[in-house]
């Protein structure tokens, strides 16, 4: 948390500053449909991400540490930008929007008794979860679009400013070297993902069996 509100801190605008501290420190789904679901410690709390094509399978990610990286890589971003190409960013939207991005991941999976991770059944991801969050706690559209448009041009809302595709780009290209860096630290609980055949020779089983 102190990682966080420190970088919170870069934010010059002191109204945006004020209501991400807040997020921050008030981290919760408004809505009472939603106050059902476990939220998961921010310090404990992490994702399980995987790339199909990989063939190593799929690893825990922590949250902050991949929120903390971010968000220097985005101040560092618009910094040469600005220098080498002359394109002045809205820095105080991309630090924003880096640091609340993934925060919603909390109500998305939580620990089991073992500390393994587990989801929490919730069916709303954590990008609809923090857009439906931002919009009632009144954050600028801009903010809120670089959220909801962090999956890039393939996801429900592309890219449609500066600072949202250099984020998409940004956070992929983030996403990718943590996969393959730690790659070999799999957890141990893996996602098990079933082919057709797989389900059909399980049929064949349960048939068997009756």
């Amino acid at each position: 948390m102190k990682r966080l509100l420190k970088l919170a801190e870069k934010i010059e605008n002191k109204n945006l500053r004020n209501k991400v501290i807040d997020f921050l420190k008030d981290l919760r789904l408004s809505s009472k449909h939603f106050k059902k679901y476990p939220k998961e410690d921010l310090k404990d709390a992490g994702s399980i991400f995987v790339i199909p094509t990989s063939g190593l399978g799929p690893i825990e990610r922590d949250i902050v540490n991949h929120t903390v990286a971010l968000t220097e890589l985005c101040i560092k971003t618009a910094e040469n930008f600005e220098k080498y190409h002359g394109l002045r960013l809205k820095k105080d939207f991309l630090i924003a929007a880096s640091i609340l991005h993934d925060l919603m991941k909390v109500f998305e999976y939580k620990r089991d008794k073992d500390a393994n991770l587990e989801p929490t059944g919730i069916m709303l991801d954590h990008t609809m979860l923090a857009v439906a969050e931002l919009y009632t706690r009144d954050f600028p559209e801009e903010v809120i679009h670089i959220v909801a448009s962090h999956y890039g041009e393939t996801g429900p809302t592309p890219p449609r400013t500066f600072e949202a595709v250099i984020f998409h780009h940004l956070d992929a290209l983030s996403s990718i070297i943590e996969y393959y860096h730690h790659g070999k630290k799999k957890i141990d609980q893996q996602i098990i993902l079933l082919t057709r055949e797989d389900l059909k020779k399980s049929g064949e089983k349960t048939e068997k069996l009756e």
